[in-house]
């Protein structure tokens, strides 16, 4: 970083990256290839499927800010079309084709309220979406399964709702006398706990159930958006769950983060030191990230959408200018202190061109308290893709 420069991604600011300037720029030069190849944001989706949608949305050409509804009506056609082959292959007991079409329905509801859940249609996606998923992560190996965790610590007064919904995955190994490690997927701003069908595949291969939950002001987390500890209030819940589970061994219980939710990773590595032995936040944010300078430029680069409109409605803010103006002092986990408490492991990994989160706020953790692990990929972007996964799934094993 040179000497002058208050971000390693400032010479980004001036410039506007080419998928802002239409819903063809984004299809075509930044999102079709990932779609191709079923990686971010499209696991368990299918190109051909999107090139439906996009078509349509290019023909009525749409420039930024989209609105949501608008955008999201889109992918209902598409969507309902496989969940009713869906049907049809489940009815003939073909439960691999049912599987996979309702999987791919899931992707793209997915999509259509992404990237954050701000009007009737993109709460109908997410509605939606979630029924798909059941209805397709069912037959998965091993399946998925939902269960309403009692939200024992929440706090009425503050805003907290009394369930935690999660999807869990238990390896068929798993037993009262051979109890298995745990992997807490921590979601993100726009990645709940439908979308990580792939990384999940990969974490039971290797042993690990996994419990998804969403972060505050996404998804279905009931823990307030505008209150700073409530997500505390909310792993303690969550832990006090995973711990009472005859299958789950409580002393390797560990934490996966990413993006948004490598924000809550770093916090919780600090506030409940003591019930995780080890947490990975991968690509996360804690103190620059509501830095007023790189709220500003966000917007241009390289997330697909307005990013700090959408972190301003998570964070529980009307405008971005009150979320400038306020987030840093309310939910800095800096200037909170958090750092200076125990910590359990912590692994940070990133991309050194990040432009969601800056890579700096994957360097400000380890100038404080414990010693933490870091691996920065050279030259990648946001969490550190391609290359990252499997420093992550090495690591992570360490501790089962």
């Amino acid at each position: 970083m040179a000497a002058t420069s208050r971000f390693w991604a400032q010479e980004s600011f001036e410039k506007v990256a080419p998928h802002h300037a239409s819903i063809q720029a984004l299809w075509e030069g930044k999102w079709r290839a990932p779609c191709a190849m079923g990686i971010y944001p499209f696991p368990d989706g299918d190109v051909r499927d999107f090139d439906k949608v996009f078509d349509t949305l290019i023909e009525m050409n749409m420039t930024e800010p989209y609105d949501p509804d608008t955008y999201a009506s889109a992918f209902f056609p598409v969507a309902e079309e496989l969940e009713a082959t869906a049907s049809k292959a489940e009815a003939n007991q073909d439960t691999a084709l049912a599987s996979a079409l309702y999987l791919r329905a899931a992707a793209l509801y997915r999509i259509a309220r992404f990237p954050v859940i701000r009007s009737p249609k993109t709460l109908e996606a997410w509605e939606r979406g979630k029924e798909t998923y059941v209805k397709g992560g069912k037959y998965l190996t091993p399946p998925n399964l939902e269960f309403i965790i009692p939200h024992s610590y929440a706090s009425a007064s503050d805003g907290d709702g009394d369930t935690i919904r999660a999807y869990v995955r238990i390896p068929g190994h798993a037993s009262k006398s051979s109890p298995v490690p745990v992997v807490l997927f921590v979601c993100g701003l726009d990645a709940y706990r439908t979308d990580f069908t792939s990384r999940i595949d990969e974490h039971i291969r290797r042993g690990f159930a996994v419990v998804s939950v969403e972060i505050p002001g996404t998804g279905d987390s009931p823990a307030s958006r505008q209150d700073p500890v409530s997500p505390d209030r909310q792993w303690s819940s969550v832990l006090d769950w995973v711990e009472a589970q005859e299958m789950f061994d409580p002393t390797k219980i560990c934490a996966r983060s990413m993006s948004t939710g490598g924000y809550y990773g770093m916090r919780m590595a600090h506030t409940h030191a003591d019930r995780l032995v080890a947490v990975v936040s991968q690509g996360g944010g804690c103190h620059r990230m509501f830095d007023k300078e790189w709220i500003k430029a966000q917007d241009k680069m390289e997330y697909p959408y307005a990013l700090a409109e959408a972190l301003a409605h998570k964070f529980g803010y009307d405008s971005v200018e009150a979320y400038s103006e306020d987030a840093q002092a309310r939910f800095s986990l800096l200037e909170s202190g958090i750092f200076d408490k125990p910590c359990s492991r912590l692994f940070l990994i990133n991309g050194t061109k990040d432009e969601i989160f800056p890579i700096e706020d994957s360097i400000i953790p380890f100038q404080h308290g414990r010693v933490k692990d870091v691996r920065f990929i050279e030259g990648a972007y946001h969490i550190g893709n391609p290359g990252a996964e499997s420093y992550v799934y090495d690591w992570l094993d360490q501790f089962k």
